[in-house]
């Protein structure tokens, strides 16, 4: 059985985290994935964290189900053939600062007039336009513009920065449900489109929904409430730490039982979930040496038997080792000819008649330039003709 994707083409021009992993979810649905990349260096990717000759992990769960050209595209040469390949691609992904690929002459109407049909991707940090278009851009930065650190508001007030590359990666994830989108649309006659597309604009989207419950209603007259996010706490236990949710009054009472207060759920300042907003703080003093005193393990057991939403906080060594990690095949450990053994997450979504690409089987993520030749040769160049264009440092 084939990908979804099986038959597209993409083109993948871009570096870090925003567009190589939106190509790679492509690719993981089956799509034939070109990776170009500079000459000499490649994709800073490649150097950043734990690495074995040569490759990084972040590198290789970025970029798996991919092929890799190296090109100089400062010469025209090495631009023409990436117009060449953007001729013969369904996707084009580029995410280099606004202005550089019209310098480069690989813009979207560059790519258009030799390929109408193509649905040509652009990334950008803040966007294309506007005061901030210049503007060079880690995650972190889009984390601070899109309110993202400012949910993160520890107890002293300060905001923390989620240490996860969060807007890179949904950003990642927005642009390849853009893509597939887009590639409806085209078979229904709608051709060839432009999918412009920035982390600020996908960070503050994906913040918005919920973290901004309260300030996205703008009239005076409403009934304001604290957002869902701000009820969520870490809280320790005699031997570890654990999150839950008892939001139901049948969910409290649950709760109580596995804590061993069962009085709780019937004091007269918590007996209704309005009632135990009231009076947070007596709550929190009432539960809190009940918590510390409490085995973790104990008590999990004990509200789940009493339908509570609950888990421990896994450290990231012991979520593969978790029963319903397991049972749902989330990990899969691939031996990479360079990084050695790689536990990788699965693609997520399963699909019951054109599944992607198991993770065992898939093309491992490339080193720089491993797939020159093939990829030049698929474009009717011979070996003399690969040759001189590596003597001149164009392909490598």
């Amino acid at each position: 059985m084939r990908g979804p994707l099986d038959g597209v083409r993409v083109l993948d021009l871009s570096t870090m985290i925003s567009g190589p992993l939106a190509a790679m979810m492509l690719g993981d649905q089956g799509a034939d994935v070109i990776k170009l990349e500079p000459v000499g260096i490649g994709d800073m990717m490649r150097y950043l964290g734990t690495q074995r000759q040569g490759m990084t992990a972040l590198f290789a769960m970025s970029n798996r189900s991919k092929r890799s050209l190296a090109v100089d595209l400062k010469d025209p040469a090495g631009i023409a053939i990436a117009l060449t390949l953007a001729e013969h691609s369904d996707v084009v992904i580029q995410n280099f600062r606004p202005g550089a690929v019209e310098r480069l002459g690989i813009d979207e109407t560059a790519v258009r007039a030799r390929n109408p049909d193509v649905i040509y991707v652009s990334v950008a940090g803040f966007g294309a336009t506007g005061p901030n278009a210049h503007r060079p851009v880690y995650d972190n930065v889009i984390q601070a513009y899109s309110g993202a650190a400012a949910t993160q508001v520890g107890p002293n007030g300060e905001p923390t920065l989620l240490r996860n590359l969060m807007c890179d990666k949904v950003t990642a994830y927005q642009a390849a449900q853009a893509v597939s989108a887009a590639l409806f649309a085209r078979e229904r006659g709608a051709g060839g489109q432009h999918i412009e597309l920035s982390m600020l604009d996908a960070a503050t989207a994906f913040v918005w929904t919920d973290a901004a419950m309260d300030i996205a209603a703008l009239d005076d007259d409403v009934l304001r409430a604290p957002t869902i996010g701000s009820y969520y706490r870490a809280t320790e236990m005699s031997d570890g730490w654990i999150t839950g949710s008892a939001v139901t009054d049948a969910q409290f009472r649950g709760a109580c039982i596995a804590l061993g207060r069962p009085e709780l759920a019937d004091d007269s300042r918590f007996v209704t979930i309005a009632d135990r907003s009231a009076n947070m703080t007596a709550l929190g003093r009432e539960l809190g040496e009940a918590y510390r005193v409490s085995s973790r393990s104990e008590f999990i057991d004990a509200a789940i038997a009493n339908d509570v939403p609950v888990a421990p906080i896994l450290a990231l060594d012991e979520v593969p080792d978790d029963p319903q990690i397991q049972h749902n095949e989330v990990f899969a450990v691939v031996d990479h000819p360079q990084l050695g053994r790689l536990r990788t997450a699965r693609h997520a979504s399963r699909f019951s008649a054109t599944p992607a690409i198991e993770q065992t089987v898939a093309r491992p993520a490339p080193m720089l330039g491993e797939h020159t030749d093939e990829i030049l040769r698929d474009l009717g160049r011979d070996d003399a003709a690969i040759a001189d264009l590596r003597n001149r440092g164009i392909v490598a």
